[in-house]
C-alpha cells in the first residue's frame, strides 16, 4: 500500500501543475490592472511602474509564471493587492471556519443518510421510503441560495424567539453555544445537497447488495437480520457511498462559496468572494490552489480506505 500511495502522490505533481497553469493564466485574462488596485488612490505613472517592477509584473508571463510556481512551492501565495496580507496566511486564517463548517454538514449528511437510507432499504415501498424519496428530492431541487434564505426567514425571524441566529460566527473557543446556535443553519444549508445523494446511493446500494448469494447464506446461519445488514450489506454497500463522501470532502471550500456568503461565515469561500469584484487575483489564485489540493487528497484518501472496506482490492497489482 506503502508503494500505491508513494506512486500515487508522484501522479499529483503534474496535475497540480497543471492546476497552476490553468489559475494562472485566467488570473492574468482580468482585463483590470492588477497594479491599479495594489496602488489604490495613487496614480502617479513613476509610483506605478516601481509597485509593477515590484510584483514583477513587468515581466514575461512565462517569468511570472516560474517567479510564483517558485515562491507557491516554498508556502508564499504572494500578498492580497486590497489589505497587502500574505495570502497563504489570510487562507489559514479563515481555514479552520470552512472545516468547521464542512464538517458539521458531512456529519448531518453521513447520519441522516445511512439512518434513513438503511430503514428505507429495508421497509422498501414504506412511509419511510416514501419520506426518504421526497427528501432526496427537496434536496436535489432547492438551490443552497433559495434554501439558506428559506431558513434564515424563518427561523430568524418567522419563529418566535429566533431560534438561531441569521449569520455571524462566534469563534467556537470564545463561546461553544453560540458558536453551535450560528452552525446550525448554514450547516443544514451545505448538507442538503450532499444529504440527498448520500442517501439515495446508501439506499440503491443496500437494494443491490440484498439480492447478492452471501446475504442469504448469512441469513440462512441464523444471524440476526441487524447483524446481517451492518456486517454484511452495509459495509459492502458503502464503496460507492464513500466515493460520493470523498469527493464531498474535497469539494468543501468551493462548496461552502455560497453558503458563506450568504450567512456571512468568515471562511475561505468568502475570502474569494470578497477578493473577485476587486480582482485582488493573488487570493483568488491561492483559494483556488488549495482546493484543488484539497480535492486530491480527498480522492487519496478515499482509495486507501476502499482497501479496509473490500479486502478484494489490491493495491499491489495497481502500484505495479
Amino acid at each position: 500500500m506503502i508503494r500505491y500511495i508513494l506512486r500515487r502522490l508522484v501522479l499529483m505533481v503534474p496535475v497540480a501543475l497543471l492546476v497552476t497553469v490553468g489559475v494562472f493564466a485566467l488570473a492574468r485574462l482580468s482585463p483590470v490592472d492588477p497594479v491599479l488596485v495594489f496602488a489604490g488612490e495613487e496614480r502617479d505613472p513613476a509610483m506605478l511602474d516601481a509597485i509593477r517592477h515590484q510584483l514583477g509584473l513587468d515581466q514575461p508571463l512565462p517569468v511570472q509564471y516560474v517567479a510564483w510556481l517558485s515562491h507557491a512551492a516554498q508556502g508564499d501565495l504572494g500578498r492580497s493587492f486590497q489589505n497587502k496580507q500574505r495570502v497563504t496566511e489570510a487562507i489559514f486564517e479563515r481555514l479552520p471556519a470552512t472545516i468547521e463548517l464542512g464538517l458539521a454538514a458531512l456529519l448531518i449528511s453521513i447520519t441522516f443518510a445511512l439512518v434513513i437510507g438503511i430503514l428505507s432499504a429495508v421497509k422498501r415501498n414504506s412511509a419511510v421510503d416514501l419520506l426518504s424519496t421526497s427528501i432526496t428530492l427537496m434536496g436535489v431541487s432547492f438551490p443552497s441560495f433559495f434554501l439558506g434564505v428559506v431558513l434564515i426567514l424563518l427561523f430568524a425571524y418567522v419563529i418566535p424567539g429566533r431560534i438561531f441566529p441569521p449569520g455571524g460566527y462566534v469563534p467556537i473557543t470564545q463561546d461553544v453555544g453560540e458558536n453551535l446556535r450560528r452552525l446550525v443553519l448554514p450547516a443544514v444549508t451545505l448538507a442538503t445537497a450532499s444529504l440527498a445523494l448520500n442517501l439515495r446511493q446508501v439506499r440503491s446500494s443496500l437494494l443491490e447488495v440484498f439480492g447478492h448469494d452471501y446475504m442469504r447464506t448469512a441469513r440462512a446461519k441464523g444471524l440476526r437480520e441487524g447483524a446481517v445488514i451492518v456486517r454484511h450489506a452495509l459495509k459492502n454497500a458503502l464503496i460507492p457511498v464513500v466515493t460520493l463522501v470523498g469527493i464531498q470532502i474535497g469539494a468543501i471550500i468551493e462548496g461552502a462559496v455560497i453558503t458563506e456568503t450568504i450567512f456571512s461565515w468568515p471562511g475561505v469561500g468568502r475570502l474569494a468572494v470578497q477578493a473577485i469584484p476587486s480582482h485582488d487575483y493573488p487570493v483568488v489564485q491561492g483559494v483556488v490552489l488549495v482546493s484543488a489540493l484539497s480535492f486530491m487528497l480527498s480522492t487519496l484518501f478515499v482509495d486507501v480506505l476502499y482497501g479496509w472496506l473490500d479486502p478484494r482490492i489490491s493495491y499491489e497489482s495497481a502500484a505495479a
